[in-house]
């Protein structure tokens, strides 16, 4: 706020306390009109007042690494109902079926798949109904531990 205005605003608040004084009001009720004007002074004041302001935008073109694909990843995991959605257990399937085929197991053998990641893990990867967090970790923790993959 320049000068001029910080004036201006002094002389307004003297005026609203010798108007309020004037007329015969509490000293609380003149110091509280005091600091309303002050307030309503300093935000008229304020140089930003009705302009709009934007933020910087990010580029569109697509980020590579695995920061990015961790946050992509963690959007998109969990529906509203904090169960894993359609992306995230496509996901899971992608890196089940990749980590299967390196354990050299075929991923369309639900035997070997049952065998191999156990009953749990299995009907994660199976099932069409959304999993919870839980079942999507341990099914994760299954593909992990099995035996024959590349880390």
């Amino acid at each position: 706020m320049s000068r001029a205005r910080v004036a201006g605003v002094a002389v307004a608040v003297a005026a609203v306390a010798a108007a309020m004084w004037l007329v015969g009001f509490a000293g609380v009720n003149i110091a509280l009109a005091a600091g309303a004007t002050v307030t309503l002074g300093a935000l008229l004041g304020h140089r930003d007042l009705g302009r709009e302001h934007a933020l910087p935008r990010l580029t569109d073109e697509r980020r590579g690494g695995h920061r990015h694909e961790v946050s992509q990843l963690a959007w998109s995991l969990t529906t509203r109902d904090g169960r894993v959605g359609d992306a995230g257990m496509r996901q899971l399937r992608d890196v089940a079926a990749t980590r299967l085929t390196t354990a050299g197991i075929a991923p369309d053998d639900d035997a070997a798949v049952r065998a191999a990641l156990g009953d749990r893990a299995w009907r994660t990867l199976r099932s069409p109904a959304p999993q919870t967090v839980r079942a999507l970790d341990a099914c994760l923790t299954a593909l992990e531990n099995l035996e024959g993959a590349r880390r």
